[in-house]
């Protein structure tokens, strides 16, 4: 499931694509600041901000591995590319049923 909301969350479908991105991780860094700037990211500290780098490594690492296996689909970085695993769990985990969607479904 894990691996499934990584390439659900990088997946960025171009059809018919010949050229596949295959990032070099020795570069992530600098990378990692376009992304902040591309993407306006603000983090509350320093901390904060090696949490969401070592997230982006990761995703570019899925990136590259994704590339190289899938042969109809590009992936690539996009908004959610420095989402911690606890961010991505929030944004596609489980969701409890609640009281009011327990009543919808009676």
């Amino acid at each position: 499931m894990r691996t499934i909301s990584y390439l659900i969350v990088l997946i960025a479908a171009v059809m018919a694509s010949n050229s596949k991105p295959q990032y070099d991780l020795s570069n992530a860094a600098t990378l990692f600041e376009n992304f902040i700037k591309d993407y306006d990211r603000h983090y509350k500290d320093e901390a904060d901000k090696q949490a969401h780098y070592e997230a982006f490594v990761e995703s570019l690492r899925v990136i590259n591995k994704a590339n190289k296996e899938q042969s109809s689909a590009t992936f690539d970085i996009n908004n959610l590319a420095d989402y911690t695993p606890e961010e991505r769990k929030h944004l596609f985990g489980y969701m409890p049923i609640t009281e009011v969607n327990s009543r919808r479904e009676d």
